[in-house]
Parts: structure tokens; sequence; C-alpha cells
């Protein structure tokens, strides 16, 4: 047991150390120091699980091209070519075609001006079909969902969990007022970009 409390206590320290958590001097509880997550914290809880769904797709032989934010925000530098640095732009395998659509993961909810500007950005884009927005947990789709219909650009929510675990068979909503489809229905309504007959 204190070789438990002792690699916790270490790992607590490094993560102190290294900026991911803080502790909260005013708040203690039963005589023992509360920490809570700050933002260089929440920044890789973020990069660590758009990893997860990127290896998802790869262990299922789906993905052919990864783009992240910093490839797209460096494009949109110079190009300008999307309204949105997505957090990935991604290509994959459905049947023998390939489709794209840019992935937005959320983990947990913004202010409602963080949404009309992202709306805006969705309304705006011209190169990408589809946007799939992949979320903590389904108050939080509910609430996004909420925030983002009706828009005229092509929008699927569905749990990240869902999606680890059934890619393609997950089930995906467009509206609050219509039935799921399957990821795989969702992508199927955009052009797909190549047809290997």
């Amino acid at each position: 047991m204190a070789s438990c409390r002792r690699t916790f206590n270490w790992r607590v320290q490094r993560l102190l150390h290294t900026g991911h958590i803080a502790r909260l001097h005013t708040v203690s509880w039963q005589r023992s120091p509360v920490y809570s997550v700050n933002q260089n914290g929440l920044r890789q809880l973020h990069a660590l699980e758009l990893n997860a769904i990127r290896v998802a797709l790869v262990r299922n032989a789906l993905l052919i091209e990864w783009r992240s934010e910093v490839e797209i925000s460096s494009n949109n530098m110079v190009s300008g070519a999307h309204p949105k640095d997505y957090d990935a732009i991604v290509k994959i395998w459905l049947g023998n075609e390939i489709r794209e659509f840019a992935l937005e993961y959320e983990r947990s909810l913004k202010s409602a001006k963080h949404y009309e500007r992202i709306r805006a950005a969705l309304e705006a884009e011209r190169q990408i079909g589809n946007i799939l927005y992949l979320v903590a947990d389904s108050d939080l789709m509910l609430a996004i969902l909420y925030h983002l219909t009706p828009l005229a650009k092509r929008i699927g929510f569905t749990t990240v969990r869902s999606f680890k675990e059934q890619l393609l068979a997950a089930s995906v909503t467009t509206d609050a007022d219509r039935e799921m489809m399957t990821l795989q229905g969702f992508l199927e309504y955009g052009h797909p970009l190549y047809v290997n007959y």
C-alpha cells in the first residue's frame, strides 16, 4: 500500500512540475490537497484522445490520410483553404471508395458565443462535404447539437467511445429530430474522392 501511495505522489509531483495540474491552495479534502487540471493538461488530454481516434482507424485499416490541426492551421495561414482549423481532416476507405471528412473532438461545452463563431465558420466551409463531431458523452453531444444545428453543411455527432468501439457502425445523429444512422451511412451521402473498381 505504501508503494502505491509513493507512486501516486511521484506522479502528482511530476504533473505539477510539468504544469499539467495545479494545486488549489484554498481547498482541501480530508486534510489532503486538491488539484485541478489546467489548460496545458487539457490540451494534452485532447491530443491523447485524438491520437486514440487515429489509432482506432489505423488498426482497422480504414485510415488513408490524417491531416492534423497544425497542418491545417499552417495551410490556412498561407491559403485560407478552410474557414476553421479543424482537429483533423481525415480520408478513410469506405468499401472501395475514399471518403473525406473534417473531424472535431469536444471534451467540454464552450460558451454560446464560441459556438456562434464555429457555426459561422462551418457554414462558410466549401471544400469539405462532411463534418464529424466526436464528443465525450451523450449529454455534451445534445448540447453541442443544440448550438450547431440546423446547419446547411452536413454535420454529424457521435460519442468518441461509440466511434472507437464501432467505427463505421457507430450511431450518428445529424439533427435532434431525425433518426440515428451509422457513420457509414452518414459518409455515404458525400461524394467519393476516389473509386477503386
